[in-house]
């Protein structure tokens, strides 16, 4: 009878992980927004700014910023490096506190790093919740890349990825939840980057 009791057990929770990854393989496009005629005077450099962290997880937004660098790159835009973004912005936010970069002008980003733009990222939810067997991972972020020299959003776009985690031990559970923060975070940042046109080293 235990037997039998394991065996409907396992059926519903491998039925759950079907239908859970069914319905993230349905997720809505990522919705964006890109200046009229942008192509005709399109940026070139773009200083990454600390990540507006609206969630109390300073690792999340970490790890974002340093894959949003790094996807910038890809898509063919210079790179310019974090910690020289972070020193030259220090200057211009009290007690150093980074977070607080977030809302320094774009037109101050030419003298102080040499970028024609600016790219303001939000977390918006970085949600970890756990359950029994079941510890889901989500999280949300909306950027928006504004010019150095007007200021006016050239480009914006938001994304969520979530990432389902299974299994029969708390210790299990939390070490798949942990390997798998990463790819949630590389996952919607490739949502919302593709929708970014691709920079100078890919347009010839």
């Amino acid at each position: 009878m235990k037997g039998e009791t394991v065996k409907i057990f396992n059926f519903y929770l491998y039925l759950l992980i079907v239908m859970s990854l069914i319905m993230s393989g349905c997720s809505a496009k990522t919705p964006y927004t890109l200046k009229p005629n942008y192509d005709q005077n399109p940026a070139k450099i773009i200083a990454v700014l600390p990540i507006e962290n609206k969630t109390l997880d300073s690792k999340t937004s970490q790890l974002l910023r340093s894959k949003l660098f790094e996807e910038l790159y890809f898509k063919g835009y210079p790179k310019l490096p974090l910690d020289i973004i972070d020193k030259k912005l220090a200057s211009l936010y009290a007690n150093g506190d980074k977070e607080s970069a977030a809302t320094i002008s774009p037109q101050a980003l030419k003298d102080l790093v040499g970028a024609d733009a600016g790219l303001y990222c939000t977390l918006m939810e970085g949600n970890k919740s756990e359950k029994l067997f079941y510890a889901p991972i989500t999280i949300a972020i909306r950027c928006e890349l504004r010019s150095a020299q007007t200021g006016e959003v050239l480009w914006n776009a938001q994304g969520e990825s979530t990432s389902r985690n299974f299994d029969f031990t708390r210790n299990g559970l939390e070490r798949k939840s942990h390997e798998a923060l990463e790819a949630v975070i590389e996952e919607v940042v490739n949502k919302v980057m593709k929708t970014l046109p691709d920079g100078p080293n890919l347009r010839g």
